[in-house]
């Protein structure tokens, strides 16, 4: 449940700055990046965000405040073209990403409840499945929800 006075709505094109700003806010919390890494990064996905959110690839949710509008908080789900397997027999996988609720407006439940929002929306879809990478911050949240560990590594190619 949403705290009063604020409200879930879908990410449009018009929305790109914020979520940008979540996506850096997100990684500045984690220490990942350094300053110049972080604006780069900005740089190089807006453009793909514009199209992302145009073409349907990219979904987002956003939580404004009703009375001043402002975004407090988001999250979206990319849908990519990937292989069937044979717990997924469809040629598409959904991950979430870019979960982040303000400093301000954390621990009353507003991720949660996008959490939820967002696994509803992949169920009505048709969606098995869907995978996220977790902050040390989101972990408890995601486990609460079922969410489990699997077998993805990764190689660093620097």
């Amino acid at each position: 449940m949403l705290p009063d006075g604020t409200s879930v709505r879908m990410a449009t094109p018009r929305d790109c700055d914020v979520i940008l700003h979540h996506r850096r806010s997100m990684f500045r919390n984690m220490e990942e990046g350094a300053s110049e890494e972080l604006d780069q990064m900005v740089e190089t996905t807006s453009p793909w965000l514009a199209a992302a959110l145009v073409d349907g690839s990219y979904q987002g949710w956003l939580v404004e405040e009703k009375s001043s509008g402002k975004v407090i908080a988001g999250g979206g789900v990319i849908i990519s073209p990937w292989p069937a397997s044979p717990k997924n027999c469809q040629a598409r996988r959904a991950t979430i990403l870019n979960v982040y609720t303000e400093l301000e407006f954390r621990r009353q439940g507003i991720a949660r409840h996008l959490m939820l929002v967002m696994v509803e929306w992949l169920r009505s879809q048709g969606f098995r499945s869907v995978s996220l990478h977790a902050s040390d911050a989101g972990r408890h949240l995601y486990e609460s929800m079922g969410f489990t560990p699997t077998n993805e590594m990764r190689l660093r190619l620097e």
